[in-house]
């Protein structure tokens, strides 16, 4: 069957016919929707909140909130993240930027703005329909009756373990003696108990109120200045080509925003096994970290309605600063200036409206600069460019030497039947998991 990379001439011709078998319109197919995310728990959480009926915003929203409590070392309420969302009744993407930007000081090694709460809300509001209170229910859930320690998160205490101050409620609840086994069941009940707050004061309550007043002294922030706090919301950085556009986030940071499109015009143009090596090197990724640099998480969803969404995550370095907030199983974040912790992406069609393609590149923590971004571009390069290979040869043939993981959803638009076909990759280095939930399509 062949495969290419937009939906061409043949299947928009078919797509206005009624009665035509196309995803987009009419079929009798199940619809088919797509989660991933780099912690298997929050995966299950995404499928989940998907089959609900949930959209991508639900999913993104509730996975990031379900990793405050199992990825704790990348993912927490006082970091933040960057959201690309694509919405396909509009065909309109936005940019939701909510960085733990240093605050205080500033500058290496600050603690950041906690800037997760209200930009999950924000990605929820914009690109979900379900209450807030569904969406955080889970984490909370899994926050107190712990599941397990997954793997990704002992790789995590493994190696960045020793960050972790002595006193703080994290050490204690996950680390014990040492470093725990997968499967090792570690509760977080006083995590369980601001998600509670969350949950039933709403988000607000974590700006402004008892809950406020605690973040900002466990922070040393002035408590007006946590109130205050927004997240940018905006337009994408987009490059158009053929009948679909690349939409990353517009951040300002350096190796973001505008320098993943810069690097993706320099070398658009180069042969296909040369691209994501030289971007790379455009980049600043060099692979070389003797110290723990910035570490990242990505969720990814193409919900029934071909919505995407993308989300980096991060808490500035692994476990954040390593102390705690007493009595809140919260770590403090520390501040990010720069985007190598990762980069989301989306490739949309822009005529019917429709995610073709949804990644995030993420640093493992000791990548080096610029390593998320690079990551990212080795995939989205060949899925927006290239029209023959699969998500999973594309993830297969990604050069050893580019430092970063990288998960993502990839599909491709048959000439045959004008059906849209897409899979999963996730990267092996990381401990990612990828559902597929399968609904029925709702009749007109």
């Amino acid at each position: 069957m062949r495969i290419w990379r937009g939906l061409g001439a043949v299947a928009i011709a078919a797509s206005l016919l009624t009665g035509c078998v196309n995803t987009k319109f009419k079929t009798d197919a199940t619809v088919q929707s797509f989660v991933v995310a780099d912690e298997p728990y929050a995966a299950g959480i995404g499928r989940d909140i998907i089959a609900q009926g949930g959209k991508a915003g639900d999913a993104v929203a509730a996975m990031a909130l379900a990793m405050t409590a199992s990825l704790p070392s990348r993912v927490g309420l006082t970091g933040g993240g960057v959201c690309v969302l694509f919405d396909a009744a509009s065909k309109k993407a936005r940019t939701i930027d909510f960085l733990p930007r240093p605050v205080g000081a500033g500058g290496a090694g600050s603690v950041g703005m906690p800037a997760m709460a209200r930009g999950l809300y924000a990605v929820q509001a914009s690109a979900g329909v379900m209450r807030w209170e569904q969406v955080v229910a889970p984490a909370e859930q899994l926050a107190q009756f712990s599941p397990g320690l997954s793997r990704a998160l002992v790789q995590d205490l493994s190696a960045f373990g020793g960050r972790l101050a002595p006193d703080s409620d994290a050490r204690r609840r996950l680390m014990g003696a040492g470093t725990p086994a997968v499967g090792t069941v570690a509760g977080q009940p006083e995590l369980a108990a601001t998600l509670s707050v969350l949950r039933r004061q709403g988000v607000g309550a974590f700006y402004a109120g008892p809950l406020a007043a605690t973040v900002a002294q466990g922070i040393g922030l002035d408590a007006a200045q946590l109130r205050a706090y927004q997240p940018r919301v905006g337009a994408t950085l987009t490059v158009p080509f053929d009948i679909s556009d690349l939409h990353v986030p517009d951040t300002t940071e350096p190796e973001s925003g505008a320098a993943l499109i810069q690097a993706w015009k320099a070398v658009a143009a180069l042969p296909p096994a040369e691209r994501a090596t030289r971007a790379a090197q455009l980049l600043g990724a060099t692979g070389a970290g003797a110290t723990a640099t910035a570490a990242g998480a990505g969720v990814m969803v193409i919900d029934p309605d071909e919505n995407g969404a993308a989300c980096a995550f991060t808490q500035g370095a692994p476990f954040g600063t390593g102390r705690g907030i007493p009595g809140t199983g919260m770590l403090v974040a520390q501040g990010v200036d720069r985007g190598g912790f990762g980069a989301p992406a989306l490739i949309a069609n822009s005529i019917i409206g429709r995610t073709l393609f949804a990644g995030v590149g993420t640093a493992g923590g000791s990548d080096g600069p610029a390593a998320g971004p690079a990551a990212l571009l080795s995939v989205a390069l060949p899925s927006g460019l290239e029209d023959k290979s699969t998500a999973p040869q594309i993830q297969a043939a990604r050069p050893q030497s580019i430092p970063g993981r990288v998960s993502f959803i990839g599909c491709r638009v048959s000439t045959e039947d004008g059906i849209r076909y897409c899979q999963t990759a996730t990267d092996p280095r990381a401990g990612s998991l990828a559902l597929t939930v399968e609904s029925e399509r709702k009749r007109d």
